[in-house]
């Protein structure tokens, strides 16, 4: 059917070569090495170039689709983004370490193009974004070089945990006896909090109404939904991520809020309300690689009590050759116990709408012993939702 660890493998590049032929590598004449070495490293900036030339990504972010194309063109902004860690997903990885830099108070004109720090006093990105982030660059690289070359893109969005409400409301009368809730990907575990925010959608409320985290969701299509207030019982939760976010460092919690978009207010005020909730009350975690980690928790559940995996936006960002072993690793949960598998992953191969009007990603459900079976069509952020019959 989440990141291996840490949602960070946007291409099979260098951390997916095969250990054959790192071993017939070795063994070629140092010429040729370094020939091969030389391609390699062009291939992949070249891979970066594209991903900064067409940011798909960016559907709600004027600024930042301006500025990739200042970053496609410009050689030594494109040095700065390959400076990220294998698997990163570039363009995300370079604009949180140029956001942080700025919401810490860089004194520089290009924050003047930044409504996260200027509010509805920023600049149009037309306006001379591109060549101020070329200055803003030449004066703080040796700050984003080091941000880019250590940092893991760990997006959160709390928007997200709706997706995991409403699959658990799904089940809800199937699951006997409380479930042990695990993430893969859980980066700083906001969603395992998910029973402590308030739900809105479709003229209708659901979950905690006095908590400080209300997530408002749009609804499209026929289907119903269902009572997203009837649960199954939760024995435990646990979220599993190569580098668990520590909700309780500042400078961890600034990193996070420097990943949400300039222009997404609504956002980086629902992240700082769920990061203030969790630091009280931090979910547990395990540092570790699902694929390696995921048979071990499996075998320390309770034999037979049910549990429910969830990743979001994640197995999309495994290499491909890891895959097969990301979704093992997954299914080993359920050799000891029933397992219901929720995912908000890729778009659907065939789209069962007769007139599909909004594309996106497909939140699927995977009963024991059963296939995966599609419940609703989403937006990647899970802001709207359309029920599928």
């Amino acid at each position: 059917m989440a990141w291996v660890d840490s949602k960070h493998a946007w291409w099979s590049g260098t951390a997916a070569v095969d250990p054959v032929l790192r071993r017939l590598e070795r063994a070629a004449p140092a010429p040729q090495r370094r020939a091969r070495s030389r391609a390699r490293v062009m291939m992949e900036r070249e891979k970066v170039r594209a991903a900064f030339a067409n940011p798909r990504e960016f559907t709600t972010s004027p600024l930042y689709r301006r500025l990739s194309r200042t970053v496609a063109a410009t050689d030594r902004l494109l040095g700065l983004a390959c400076l990220g860690r294998p698997g990163q997903y570039p363009t995300f990885l370079f604009f949180g370490a140029v956001h942080q830099l700025l919401l810490a108070g860089a004194d520089h004109p290009l924050a003047k193009f930044y409504p996260s720090v200027t509010g509805d006093a920023a600049r149009p990105p037309d306006s001379g974004a591109g060549h101020a982030l070329v200055s803003f660059c030449a004066q703080f690289e040796a700050e984003l070089a080091a941000t880019i070359g250590t940092r893991l893109v760990q997006t959160n969005h709390v928007q997200r945990s709706f997706g995991l409400r409403l699959g658990l409301s799904m089940i809800a009368a199937e699951v006997h006896g409380a479930a042990h809730l695990i993430e893969v990907g859980a980066s700083a575990g906001l969603n395992l909090r998910f029973d402590r925010y308030g739900y809105h959608i479709g003229g209708r409320e659901y979950g905690d109404l006095s908590s400080p985290v209300q997530v408002e969701v749009e609804s499209y299509g026929r289907a119903r939904l269902p009572d997203l207030d009837a649960l199954p019982g939760i024995a435990s939760v646990l979220g599993v991520d190569l580098h668990p976010v520590d909700v309780t460092d500042p400078a961890e919690r600034a990193w996070l809020e420097a990943l949400v978009w300039p222009e997404n207010h609504r956002q980086r005020a629902l992240l700082g309300a769920a990061l203030e909730l969790a630091a009280a009350d931090p979910p547990p975690m395990l540092a570790g690689d699902a694929i390696d980690v995921l048979p071990g928790i499996g075998v320390a559940l309770p034999a037979g009590e049910p549990r429910v995996v969830f990743h979001c936006a994640t197995r999309m960002h495994v290499p491909e050759n890891r895959r097969e072993a990301f979704d093992a690793a997954i299914a080993c949960l359920g050799e000891t116990g029933p397992l219901w598998w929720l995912s908000v992953e890729d778009a659907p191969g065939v789209d069962c709408r007769p007139r599909p009007t909004r594309l996106g990603p497909i939140l699927g459900l995977r009963r024991p012993g059963a296939v995966a079976e599609p419940i609703a069509v989403v937006d990647g952020h899970l802001e709207w939702i359309e029920m599928l019959a």
